[in-house]
């Protein structure tokens, strides 16, 4: 059985694509599938996450076509990452001059031995962004709950929506929007979360991330929220009193773990 590819994007940088791709990549580790994440975003965010220096596997990958068991550096275990860097400049221009190369990144994941691979996608619609998007089964958007993230949302699902005019192509199921680093007090937060629903429709509108500094701790340590705080509410949730809302297995709404059983009940 061939993997499945989920897309985590957003035309806007700082929304927690790097963190979602990381979380819920090491969290279908632990439970034994092997899952592979595959940086597009020339910062690196991917390696250094993980603990790891910022290299040139992309590069390797889709330019000079290398294997992937060549490329790939294993950062975990059953985790394995391909990384990126500045060379990220030097792919984008090679693949604008290759042959079909919208299914590039497809075609080079077309027989990678995984059970799950997320692409975090640049946030930038360049080749790469559009390529990964035709590769992709299924798509996240993270999103913090400002009108400019939201904004890219509603591109990235346009361009998403536009691929049914390619040859051959099936555009991702969309999953949702992940509404990242909410703090649920304010204001402005809830206007722009209603604001979201009423653009896209509730059903869209994933279980939220809450802020929690905690997650930017482990990242600065090179770790995962599973290792360095696993109970914390960014991973397993917070305690909601609306029945309307769906809960996560402890009984919680949010977290990554909701993201991950959501995941769990679409895929298998």
């Amino acid at each position: 059985m061939s993997a499945k590819i989920i897309a985590i994007g957003n035309q806007k940088g700082g929304v927690g694509k790097t963190t979602t791709s990381i979380t819920l990549g090491h969290y279908f580790a632990q439970r034994g599938k092997r899952v592979m994440i595959v940086d597009l975003d020339s910062q690196g965010h991917t390696a250094v996450g993980l603990g790891v220096k910022p290299s040139n596997g992309l590069l390797c990958l889709l330019v000079n076509h290398e294997p992937i068991k060549k490329v790939v550096t294993t950062v975990r275990e059953n985790l394995d990452i391909i990384t990126n860097d500045h060379t990220a400049e030097t792919v984008k221009a090679h693949v604008l001059q290759t042959n079909f190369r919208e299914y590039m990144i497809g075609t080079a994941l077309e027989n990678a031995d995984y059970d799950l691979i997320f692409l975090d996608m640049p946030p930038s619609t360049n080749i790469l962004h559009v390529s990964a998007l035709v590769a992709s089964d299924y798509l996240i958007m993270p999103s913090i709950m400002d009108y400019l993230s939201i904004e890219g949302v509603t591109k990235i699902m346009g361009t998403a929506y536009a691929l049914k005019n390619f040859p051959n192509v099936e555009p991702p199921k969309i999953l949702g929007v992940l509404p990242t680093m909410v703090e649920r007090v304010t204001s402005e937060t809830d206007a722009v979360m209603n604001k979201l629903e009423e653009a896209i429709g509730t059903k869209l509108v994933l279980p939220s991330i809450p802020v929690d500094t905690r997650i930017r701790e482990a990242s600065h340590r090179g770790l995962t929220i599973w290792e360095y705080a696993p109970r914390t509410r960014a991973a397993v949730g917070y305690k909601n009193g609306d029945n309307r809302t769906s809960q996560n297995s402890l009984g919680l709404t949010g977290g990554y773990l909701h993201i991950a059983e959501i995941i769990e009940g679409v895929i298998s």
